[in-house]
Parts: structure tokens; C-alpha cells; sequence
């Protein structure tokens, strides 16, 4: 094997690429990169899974999450090393972990093609049926526009659990197939982060060192991450932010600083 190679994960599955590295003793860095931007790194070390990140996960979870993917690119470049430290499993334990990550998301990706698909409630006729909590989250979830990986956010039951509760409601003609999301960075134009940060520092005034957790939850109240909330659903937010505000002085001073950044987002 040369000491750099590329690939298509849709030709060379990420298992048999792992086990490549793991078998040949490689020491390097794995790139993967998927085409709607999500990137992951893996690191060998002497064929050793040392390091890996994939969005917010490290570790096992990063390895495990870039299962989800369907397709993608990888290059393996050798002796490009990390100091970070952040697996625990020995490779062949990880791998055989992979392997039931790999089954889990091949059976889900019948129904869920990616992270960008979206679902609706059916119209299709039902049969009998009983739900589950996990069940209830996702449905409250559903409206044509989320994507599941929108919806396994709000949920935390990340990804794959709401991909495999998708399939189960989708089984009993529950929900239905709406499409795919082409571009999630073009689809929402989201409020910028100095405003949010500037939404709690107000926040922080009012209330105190619990103003980012109650920031938090209140966008999660109106059905957004955080960070992907778009520009028009801020009056919203707002609205609900004052209401977490016990004292009415610090209230009314709180919405009088949050229409001030408002006419600066909106103009």
C-alpha cells in the first residue's frame, strides 16, 4: 500500500477501509469528507485507532458516527500524526462495534436515504398500533420540513435512533417520504452568533449565570437548534426568553434591549 490513497466510501466501505489501515499496521491520518460538507478525521497509530472527530463526537462515538454516512470521499496520508488521545477500545473491540453500526444503518437507510431526509405525517390508511415515547418525540417533530438529523437534535436521540424510530412509524404507515433537503446551509438564513451572544449577555443581566441553558431550551421550546435558528422566528424566541424573567423591571428592560438588536438584525 502506498503511503497515500484515496477512494470513494460508495465503491470501498468505511469497515473495509478501517480494517485496511488496522490490519497493515498503518500509522496516518483517514480524511473523510461527504459531498454536503460534513468532514471526520480518523487517526492510526501503528494500525491503532488513537484519535477520531466527526462534528461535536470524538473517540468511538466520531468513529461510529461516520457510519451514518452513505457515501463520501476518503484519503488515507501516512505519518501525519495527532497527540490528542481520545479513544479508550482497543481497534478490535471499535471494529467490532462497527459492525453493528454498519447492519443498524443499513437496514434504516432503506426508508432514511441520509441525514437530509424529510418525512410527514402520512395520509395512507393505518393499521393497529401503539406507540412509545421515543415514538412521540419524533411525530411532534414532523412537519414536511425538519430533516431527520434536524430531528434527532431535538430530540437527542441523535441520528441513527431517529432515523431507526422513522422506520418503525414509516413500517406502520405512520409517516411518509417527503424528499430530501438539497443544500441545509442555503435553506435557512440563520441569526448570526454575535447576535445571539449579545441576545445572552441581555439574558445574563436579567437572570444570571443561567441565561445560556434557558437560551438553549427556549430555542428547543420553538422547535430549533440554537444555532440554525432562522432570522424570523427571533421575535419568537425573544417572547419566550421574557417570560423567564420573574422580575418585571428586568423584564421590560430585557425587551426593550432585545427590539433594539432586532431592528439592528432586521435592517
Amino acid at each position: 500500500m502506498s503511503n497515500a490513497f484515496s477512494g470513494n466510501l460508495a465503491q470501498l466501505k468505511l469497515m473495509d477501509v478501517l480494517r485496511l489501515l488496522h490490519a497493515s499496521n498503518r500509522t496516518g491520518q483517514l480524511e473523510l469528507q461527504h459531498e454536503d460538507g460534513r468532514s471526520g478525521e480518523i487517526y492510526f497509530d501503528n494500525g491503532q485507532i488513537s484519535h477520531a472527530t466527526y462534528e461535536d463526537a470524538f473517540g468511538e462515538d466520531a468513529v461510529y458516527g461516520l457510519f451514518s454516512w452513505g457515501s463520501g470521499k476518503f484519503t488515507f496520508m501516512a505519518d501525519i500524526t495527532n497527540d490528542e488521545r481520545s479513544t479508550y477500545l482497543q481497534t478490535e473491540e471499535i471494529l467490532l462495534e462497527c459492525v453493528t453500526y454498519a447492519t443498524e444503518w443499513e437496514s434504516v437507510r432503506r426508508v432514511v436515504p441520509s441525514a437530509r431526509a424529510v418525512f410527514r405525517l402520512s395520509t395512507r390508511s393505518m393499521r393497529e398500533f401503539s406507540l412509545r415515547a421515543e415514538d412521540w418525540s419524533v411525530i411532534q417533530n414532523l412537519d414536511g420540513q425538519r430533516t431527520v438529523g434536524e430531528i434527532g437534535d431535538l430530540t437527542q436521540l441523535n441520528e441513527l435512533m431517529a432515523s431507526k424510530v422513522i422506520v418503525r412509524l414509516f413500517d406502520l404507515g405512520l409517516v411518509e417520504f417527503a424528499g430530501e433537503r438539497e443544500d441545509d446551509a442555503e435553506a435557512v438564513d440563520a441569526v448570526p452568533d454575535e447576535v445571539l451572544h449579545q441576545a445572552e449577555k441581555e439574558l445574563t443581566l436579567a437572570i444570571g449565570p443561567m441565561a445560556p441553558i434557558v437560551l438553549e431550551d427556549c430555542a428547543e421550546a420553538i422547535g430549533y437548534k440554537l444555532s440554525q435558528l432562522p432570522k424570523d422566528m427571533m421575535p419568537y424566541l425573544a417572547e419566550r426568553l421574557a417570560e423567564e424573567i420573574p422580575d418585571s423591571e428586568r423584564r421590560v428592560k430585557f425587551q426593550e434591549a432585545m427590539l433594539e438588536i432586532m431592528q439592528h438584525l432586521y435592517s
